[in-house]
């Protein structure tokens, strides 16, 4: 062999050695630090922050999916923020608490079910409740969707590995982009948030904020739906309606929007009756526990849209995942 052709082969081993010790070094320094909480039990960002994580916060969408596809998990809790406010995975009796995922996606529309419903249902848990809420079905548009190649398994494979290796990755793994959240409380492994009770500012601001972003009812985005109910077509699934508050109600009101409400109720159930998925209506079940958003939150609800797990253990008991309280 010529030495000129042997030295060219030594000189690409070389480098591929130091291409792979690289990408090795990189890989392990995502996950040593894991900042989506995706490939260690308890990643050492937590020890800072106590499991608040700016980033969890406003990369709800990725740290969802990634934890969808990586979580072991019996029951998939699907739904918007209402449901990772809510539902408590340790609330739930009828599967162990360590297998069960909320899989709650903040601010998440109709047009992204078939996205996470796909996701979900290629990791085949027994189980799945779907949590729909009108907003779902109202809002025109969302920054940032569930990217659609995701209900492919190439789509999949892609977004693990960029997980590892992805731009973003390496870039999110330093304290400074999990630690400093705005948002008081803590994420949980089983994808819930713990949140504190919020000042009556916040409450007021959030209750502006609805008056100003609450639309009309899309009957287009039932489409969504139905892909979505079809994904998930191989699961034991049960639809709900999420509870509604009196204070989200009186803005309906203002706004000449109680009849879209109506409106949307009757159209879910039709679709859903005629891909025979019945849906249970718990809407009403925060009746009990009026709200005024210019009194901060309450045992039962943190603002106008989102319930605690005070409400979430009744929608637990009514899907049949927590045993009725005794008398």
């Amino acid at each position: 062999m010529p030495a000129s052709e042997a030295a060219s082969r030594r000189f690409l081993a070389l480098t591929a050695g130091l291409l792979a010790l690289l990408v090795t070094l990189v890989a392990g320094r995502v996950i040593w630090f894991d900042a989506y909480w995706i490939f260690r039990q308890d990643p050492p960002w937590r020890a800072v922050t106590g499991g608040n994580s700016r980033l969890l916060d406003r990369q709800t969408r990725r740290a969802k999916v990634l934890q969808a596809l990586t979580r072991p998990y019996d029951l998939a809790l699907i739904g918007s923020s209402t449901v990772y406010h809510g539902l408590d995975p340790a609330d739930v009796t009828a599967v162990a608490p360590d297998r069960v995922f909320n899989a709650g996606i903040s601010a998440i529309i109709a047009t992204e079910l078939p996205v996470i419903a796909a996701v979900v249902a290629s990791r085949a848990p027994a189980r799945a409740t779907l949590g729909l809420d009108y907003y779902m079905f109202s809002r025109p548009s969302v920054p940032v969707h569930l990217d659609a190649a995701l209900a492919g398994p190439s789509g999949r494979l892609a977004a693990l590995m960029g997980s590892v290796l992805g731009r973003y990755a390496l870039a999110d793994s330093r304290l400074a982009a999990v630690a400093g959240g705005d948002d008081p409380g803590a994420w949980t492994r089983a994808g819930f948030r713990v949140t504190p009770p919020l000042p009556a500012a916040l409450t007021a601001e959030n209750d502006a904020t609805r008056r100003r972003s609450t639309a009309p009812f899309r009957p287009e985005t039932l489409a969504g739906l139905a892909l979505a109910l079809d994904r998930l077509s191989g699961l034991d699934l049960t639809v709900y309606l999420s509870p509604v508050s009196d204070a989200q109600r009186r803005v309906l009101a203002d706004l000449g929007l109680t009849d879209d409400l109506s409106r949307w109720r009757e159209a879910v159930m039709r679709l859903c009756a005629a891909h025979g998925r019945p849906v249970l209506d718990l809407t009403g079940l925060g009746d009990p526990y009026p709200f005024d958003p210019a009194r901060g939150s309450t045992p039962a609800w943190l603002d106008n849209l989102h319930y605690t797990p005070l409400i979430g253990r009744q929608v637990l008991e009514r899907l049949g995942l927590r045993r009725a309280a005794g008398p």
